[in-house]
């Protein structure tokens, strides 16, 4: 059969036969596929397979512009072919490689397909700050809600949605009725807490509809249950306040109040977010708790050893490679300042559980310091105010120090001379020396 012309002149027929074709090296044990390539791996196409009605099984192009349809027929076709071909030649060698190639490319190309579908399945979609993820896959085990409408969202039946950063959670077809913003927008924008207890202003101020959804109640001769958050201090309707509960930050640092209360759903996601994050400033928000609560007290005051012993530590290069500083990953603004605290560490103050855990810290950093490390002990002090030859450091608790030049005493040395420091007073005295001798050097220069 002759072949069509192409753009350039030449037959199909003969633009098949000039190609050279890659073979797929084959394990099978039978002598009519294995050992007759050439040196480098190439086998010419038989001439007697170059027709036109073969090119979609022949062609290199099937490998990669082909879809998955077209590529099934191409291995369909290279079967038949191998099939009528004669037994041992070497055009059933050749097909036989090259119905391994299509078969390996088919498998890729639904690979390939699957990938897409999946991409496009799982497409993000933004409302309001939410990024919206599509859930299909079934989960019996767990029990979800919609935030919208507070129906069931049955897994396993239909699909539904759910925002990747704040976990909010709502059927398909009340995605378009979502009118809450993200929590995780809010929390980045203003990460900081109401101050006040409860602010409540009164259904009136609202207009007597919901604070969220807008949908009108009152206590009067309504159906809907006008429902009170104790974080915000506004009104929710029962679709929007489920009576969840939550451990109100404004109570904590005002009345070391950690009874949870009832909040709306909005609430309930921005405190879960917010938890961890250390935006409370008690020094400026109530300093008199420290001196109420011992344990937040105690904790203050570790947090300001960690960070006198952090100033051993990174300079220190056993300590940076036995990386000490991570044991406080988790709190790593305990390594910044001494003052700023997250509602989980308050939360954590009240059980106990922070001070433990900021004890067996403390611990690991004083006997590196004092034992393990000879770099870090010659960081130590000798008391100048006594003749004890005892090596001290800033954050032993027998310690003091001078605010001017940062000096190690003796607390109790520190108190019979009356807080005056003996280095603080040689300095001074350097430098009225050299302020004497530069006034004579002048007048003597006049």
């Amino acid at each position: 059969m002759e072949g069509s012309k192409d753009f350039c002149g030449s037959s199909l027929d003969d633009n098949v036969a000039n190609q050279t074709y890659a073979s797929t090296p084959s394990s099978s044990t039978s002598g009519c596929v294995s050992g007759d390539d050439t040196s480098e791996g190439k086998a010419v196409i038989p001439a007697s397979l170059v027709t036109a009605e073969n090119y979609l099984t022949i062609s290199e192009e099937t490998l990669a512009l082909f879809s998955v349809d077209d590529l099934s027929r191409a291995v369909d076709q290279c079967k038949e072919m191998v099939l009528e071909s004669p037994e041992c030649s070497e055009e059933r060698k050749w097909l036989v490689r090259r119905l391994i190639e299509l078969r390996l490319r088919l498998q890729e190309a639904r690979e390939e397909e699957k990938d897409c579908s999946a991409l496009n399945h799982n497409e993000v979609r933004v409302v309001l700050g939410h990024h919206f993820v599509l859930q299909s896959e079934p989960s019996p085990t767990s029990k979800h809600r919609c935030d919208r409408c507070f129906g069931v969202i049955w897994s396993v039946v239909h699909s539904w949605y759910q925002c990747v950063d704040c976990k909010y959670s709502c059927h398909v077809k009340c995605l378009v009725q979502v009118c809450r913003v993200c929590a995780h927008v809010k929390a980045s924008e203003n990460p900081t807490y109401i101050a006040d207890i409860c602010p409540e202003l009164g259904l009136s101020a609202q207009a007597y509809r919901c604070a969220e959804c807008k949908a009108h109640i009152t206590f009067k001769n309504s159906c809907i249950e006008p429902r009170l958050c104790d974080y915000d201090g506004r009104y929710y309707c029962p679709m929007c306040h489920w009576n969840s509960t939550a451990v109100i930050p404004a109570r904590v640092v005002h009345n070391w109040d950690f009874e949870k209360r009832r909040v709306c759903r909005a609430s309930k996601q921005l405190l879960r977010l917010m938890e961890k994050r250390p935006v409370l400033k008690l020094q400026q928000l109530n300093p008199k708790l420290f001196g109420f609560v011992e344990e937040l007290s105690l904790v203050k005051k570790i947090r300001e050893n960690i960070l006198i012993m952090k100033k051993y530590f990174v300079s220190c290069k056993s300590a940076i490679e036995s990386r000490f500083l991570w044991q406080l990953q988790e709190r790593q603004h305990f390594l910044e300042n001494v003052d700023s605290f997250s509602l989980q560490d308050l939360i954590d103050v009240n059980s106990g559980e922070l001070l433990q855990y900021l004890e067996k810290v403390q611990v690991a950093f004083v006997k590196h310091i004092k034992e393990d490390c000879k770099l870090c002990y010659g960081r130590g002090f000798v008391c100048e105010l006594c003749d004890g030859d005892e090596v001290i450091f800033p954050f032993d608790s027998v310690a003091a120090i001078c605010q001017q030049c940062f000096t190690v005493f003796h607390r109790n040395c520190w108190t019979k001379k009356n807080h005056q420091c003996p280095k603080c007073i040689r300095i001074e005295k350097r430098a009225s020396l050299r302020r004497d001798s530069t006034s004579s050097e002048e007048n003597l220069s006049t």
